[in-house]
C-alpha cells in the first residue's frame, strides 16, 4: 500500500514538506510504518496529535538513515528554545532501526 503524503490534510504542513523533501532528495520512497497512534488519555506523543507532528520511515540501511538524519537536521530547526530536540532521529526505539521525523509549532527552516 503507498500513501500520497501531500494529500493528507491532517499533517503538519511542514511535517509533510520535510517528508516529502527527503524522499527527493535521496531518490528513495520509503515505506510509512507510523502516522497517528490513538492516545490512551492525554496525548503525550509528536504521533498523538493533529495536526500530526511525527511520521515514521522504515529505514534499515545505516548509512542512509543516518544520511538522511544528517540532512533533515542541518536543514531544519526543531525548536529554537529547546536546541537538543531535532526533527529527524535514526535509531531504534524497540521495534527495529526507522527514521523519526518530527515537527514543533516552532520548527523553521535553519
Amino acid at each position: 500500500m503507498r500513501i500520497d503524503l501531500a494529500q493528507l490534510e491532517f499533517i503538519n504542513p511542514i511535517l509533510r514538506e520535510m517528508a516529502l523533501s527527503v524522499e527527493a532528495h535521496f531518490g528513495v520512497e520509503f515505506t510509512v510504518t507510523s502516522l497517528y497512534r490513538i492516545p490512551k488519555g492525554t496525548p503525550t506523543s509528536t504521533h498523538e496529535v493533529i495536526p500530526l507532528r511525527a511520521i515514521d520511515l522504515r529505514c534499515h540501511d545505516h548509512d542512509m538513515g543516518e544520511s538522511v538524519e544528517t540532512y533533515v537536521n542541518s536543514i531544519y530547526q526543531y525548536d529554537p528554545n529547546r536546541q537538543s530536540k531535532k526533527c529527524c532521529m535514526y535509531h531504534d526505539a524497540g521495534g527495529g532501526y526507522h527514521l523519526h521525523l518530527q515537527v514543533h509549532e516552532n520548527t523553521a527552516l535553519r
